[in-house]
């Protein structure tokens, strides 16, 4: 490295092998896997990612304060878990040494070899000594491959453009030294005999093609190229002295086409074939594209389709070798290699028997040409690095199901299971439009089931094909059953069951136990602490084990430390789960996952309300759970793994084996989701299957806790009739329990609900006995929440400045805990009592107050509320204008999350600011849909719309 003034040493070999990936990948991401896999290979010790992140610290006190004056971005970025060098192109030696080199072939096709000459001349100017001398790593060992052929390409055109400026005796000592240290490089020799032709020494030339017929023929087995053959030709009939000016332009015979057929029904995939074709015409060392892929993504299909759509771009042939990737005795590149020779001419009798030095001939044999070579099913870098060509002009393209992230210069590709559009296609053609259009839906559900991964795809259309009688409904029907799913996806030669089982039956124990466990939650995607407890390790082990199963394309990584599978994955993980894992085994699993979830969420039920009593168990928990620093952050948790949570609450509720009372906890637990408004189906419906099967078992603790989830969720949705039932049942079983802390809670939510139905002797009843609850307790939280409902149904009852009274202690409360939550909703609440008794001025500073606190915990639902009752202070403050303003927003926000109760107030609060501008029509419009919503709801606001109504 160099500063601008002197030579830097950057340090130890291991802390230069990455430094060396991060420069030659510079302003691209390169995670933490690829560089440790990089620098170390299959031998990176356990705690290679720490001693990596210790050199990228180490790098950052290196490079930062030499960085340029004029940058304005740290040198070495972190990103993700990996990193990124932010170096400026000129800065590095090679991006240099490549526009100069990619300028002179312009340039000496554009007819300027002069330009061409000079630019070549100052590109290798920037060469000293060995690329990467002494850098470890098998990066730095391909790389020093590839520079080395980047060199030895420059110095042909080099030497090529001084013989076309009639440089000929110049260029003559330099060729003769290049083709005596590179004996097998045809390029090399085809310049030498154009330059002793040009000098007039016919004999000299035509004698350098006889040594060099001599040596490959005794050597290895071969003859000469096209190249060298065309140019004997010509010379000869140039005779001496005469011209032979197109004598280096190499021949284009045909070769072999050992490509396999192309798919005639391929369908989809455009993107990427357009990605991949681009990739293949670059112009450099070797354009390498890897497909990387789960088992019947169609990696090979898509590798074939772009093959023969790139055939006329390599007209000395197309190699093509399946590596068995995936069986115990994958392919031997040694066996590959030999094929691969064979086929371009060299004689068995002369193939090498070292594989060194028959990848070395390979290359050689190559270096003339353009060929494609297509690699099919690669288990690992180690097994095709001896594949790839070395030279301009021949390509790669390489499939696997691995992440081969150590590939130099390549374009990585990530195939993905087709798109909606595409998947429809793909079943369209095979069983023919007709069929699918008269059953779109039914089609739709096959495709679903199907995950969208095209051998699936394949699979179905081809039995519909074999049996016209059956209909795709009925297909459907058979494929939406989990249990016959897979069964369901084969036929007499393929099934997608046999191909995942090809990806799972080379790993190792630990790996192949990772794969089956982290299946066994019915849930979407998994954390890295979730697959901890799951797998019994410690966190950064589980990842690892995770990345591990993503580079074998077995297991997504949707960001970091987070993972999911495709469902067909799933469902063959989790059933060879239940095949080959202990009962016990997989329960203790669950029930290591299920405490992780509920010591998290009570973490974060804390965190989010501080004084709050937990009305759930209170003995100490098995697990340590997550920690949060404040409420956003514990709001946060809880919204990104709500789904999560509430899917492992259905699934433990259904299994005998796990405990209701930690289901009912952890749903309990979940009780912020309803306050910021999370989509309440998904709690309803877990809190539902939760109350169910603690009834049939008889926990009527369990019970009561699903019970008060149940009815409290149907409420947050405005349905106050619905989830009564629920919130009485509930109460009874407290008082049979004599849990006052559940009772407390359940009737803090079944007055407001009575008070939102205006029974305002049933809310006071009920919110006066929760706040007698709450005080007995010593818990502030219910008894904040306890008396800002009270000081509403004060204000109903025509008792207004008690009720103001009771708002003000409310939020008093709720100021000395710390709860923002209840102060958001106690100021509210406080607003409400302000507007009817003429404080508008406080109103709107309390709204505004209460609208930044619910902003700060990003619920999207309690804005909404605010914003409709800003919109209703403005109507009341008569500011009809920007009344209708926030009433927009608040139905902005209602019609994209659907809630109907939101929805409700902000078209009603519309109405009327339309109706105080004089737009009558749109006033009605806007009431009569309010109207019709507080109806469907069953709440009394109806008849005040009703009325209005009337008056219009």
């Amino acid at each position: 490295m160099h500063d601008g003034q002197a030579e830097v040493p950057v340090g130890a070999p291991q802390l230069q092998a990455v430094f060396a990936v991060l420069l030659l990948r510079a302003r691209t991401p390169v995670p933490a896997r690829e560089l440790i896999a990089a620098v170390w290979g299959d031998e990176a010790p356990p705690g290679a990612l720490r001693t990596l992140r210790t050199h990228a610290f180490t790098l950052r006190r290196l490079l930062e304060p030499r960085r340029a004056p004029r940058a304005t971005a740290r040198t070495l970025l972190t990103t993700g878990d990996g990193y990124t060098l932010d170096v400026a192109p000129e800065d590095l030696d090679l991006t240099v040494f490549e526009l100069r080199t990619s300028e002179a072939r312009r340039a000496r096709a554009a007819g300027r070899p002069e330009r061409a000459r000079s630019l070549l001349v100052s590109a290798l100017d920037l060469w000293r000594g060995s690329p990467l001398a002494g850098v470890p790593g098998p990066y730095a060992e391909a790389q020093r491959t590839r520079l080395e052929e980047l060199r030895l390409s420059a110095l042909e055109a080099r030497w090529e453009a001084e013989i076309a400026l009639g440089g000929h005796d110049n260029a003559l000592g330099p060729l003769r030294a290049l083709a005596a240290e590179h004996p097998w490089r045809e390029r090399v020799h085809e310049l030498l005999m154009t330059a002793l032709h040009r000098a007039g020494r016919q004999a000299d030339a035509l004698d350098a093609y006889a040594h060099v017929r001599r040596a490959l023929a005794e050597e290895l087995g071969t003859r000469p190229g096209p190249g060298l053959d065309r140019l004997q030709q010509k010379l000869l009939a140039a005779g001496p002295g005469q011209e032979a000016d197109d004598a280096t332009a190499p021949a284009r015979p045909g070769g072999p086409a050992r490509l396999p057929k192309d798919t005639a029904d391929f369908t989809g995939r455009n993107d990427e074939a357009d990605r991949l074709c681009t990739a293949l015409e670059k112009d450099r060392i070797v354009a390498l594209s890897s497909i990387s892929g789960m088992g019947g993504i169609g990696k090979t299909a898509l590798a074939v389709r772009v093959a023969h759509r790139m055939r006329h771009r390599f007209p000395d042939g197309q190699l093509y070798a399946d590596l068995r990737g995936t069986d115990p005795r994958p392919a031997d590149p040694m066996e590959v290699l030999g094929r691969f020779l064979r086929v371009l001419g060299v004689s068995a009798g002369h193939l090498p028997r070292l594989p060194g030095e028959r990848a070395a001939l390979y290359r050689s044999v190559l270096a003339t040409r353009r060929v494609l070579v297509l690699l099919d099913n690669a288990r690992d870098l180690a097994q095709v690095r001896d594949l790839l060509p070395g030279v301009p002009g021949s390509a790669v393209l390489l499939t696997s199901r691995s992440r081969l992230a150590g590939l130099t210069g390549a374009t990585l590709m990530d195939l993905r299971p087709m798109a909606r559009a595409e998947a429809l296609e793909l079943l369209t053609r095979i069983v023919g439009e007709p069929s699918v259009s008269a059953e779109p839906e039914a089609a739709g559900e096959v495709l679903d089931a199907c995950g969208h991964l095209p051998l699936a795809i394949r699979i179905v259309a081809s039995r519909l094909v074999a049996r016209p009688d059956r209909t795709l409904a009925e297909t459907a029907a058979l494929l939406a059953d989990e249990r016959r799913r897979l069964g369901a996806l084969r036929t007499e030669d393929t099934a997608v069951e046999t191909t995942f089982r090809l990806g799972t039956e080379l790993l190792d124990a630990e790996r192949l136990r990772a794969f089956r466990l982290l299946a066994l939650p019915e849930v979407t995607e998994l954390s890295a602490p979730a697959a901890a407890a799951l797998l019994a390790r410690p966190e950064r082990e589980a990842e690892e084990l995770c990345e591990s199963l993503v580079d074998l394309s077995l297991l997504e990584s949707v960001a970091p430390g987070r993972y999911r599978y495709h469902d067909l994955l799933r469902l063959f993980a989790r059933q060879t789960a239940h095949a080959e894992v202990p009962d016990h085994e997989r329960t203790a699993a669950l029930t290591r996952l299920l405490e992780l979830c509920l010591a998290s969420a009570l973490d974060a039920h804390r965190a989010w309300l501080p004084d709050d009593l937990f009305p759930g168990n209170a003995a100490p928990q098995r697990s340590a759970g997550l920690d949060f620093t404040g409420p956003q952050e514990a709001a946060a948790w809880l919204l990104d793994e709500q789904t999560s949570l509430l899917g492992l609450i259905e699934q433990a509720a259904g299994d005998s084996s796990l405990s209701l009372t930690v289901c009912a906890d952890l749903l309990l637990a979940a009780d912020p989701l309803g306050r910021l408004g999370a989509q309440p189906y998904g709690i309803e419906r877990a809190a539902r299957t939760l109350a169910e099967a603690a009834r049939v078992a008889g926990h009527r603790t369990a019970e009561a806790r699903a019970l008060y989830m149940l009815g409290s969720s149907v409420q947050h949705r405005f349905a106050m009739r619905l989830g009564a039932p629920s919130l009485d049942r509930a109460i009874e079983l407290c008082r049979a329990a004599g849990d006052r802390t559940l009772l407390a809670h359940v009737l803090i939510t079944r007055g407001g609900g009575a008070l939102a139905l205006r029974d305002f002797t049933a809310a006071h009843a009920m919110l006066s006995e929760a706040l007698t609850h709450g005080r007995a307790l010593a818990s502030r939280g219910i008894e904040a929440y306890a008396l800002g409902f009270l000081g509403l149904v004060l204000l109903g009852t025509g008792r207004a400045e008690e009720g103001l009274a009771h708002c003000r202690e409310a939020v008093a409360v709720t100021r000395a805990t710390g709860d923002v939550a209840g102060r958001a909703n106690a100021l509210h609440n406080l607003a409400q009592v302000c507007l009817r008794t003429g404080r508008t001025s406080d109103a709107f500073d309390i709204l505004h107050e209460s609208l930044r606190l619910w902003r700060e915990t990003g619920s999207r639902y309690r804005e909404g509320l605010l914003l409709g009752a800003l919109a209703e202070a403005h109507n009341l403050a008569g500011r009809p204008a920007e009344a209708a303003e926030h009433a927009e927003r608040a139905r902005g926000i209602a019609e994209a999350r659907g809630d109907a109760g939101i929805l409700a107030r902000a078209l009603a609060q519309l109405g009327t600011a339309h109706r105080a501008r004089g737009d009558a029509d749109r006033a009605r419009e806007h009431y009569r849909r309010a109207e019709s919503v507080f109806r469907e709801l069953g709440l009394p606001d109806a008849d005040d719309i009703a009325r209005r109504l009337r008056e219009l």
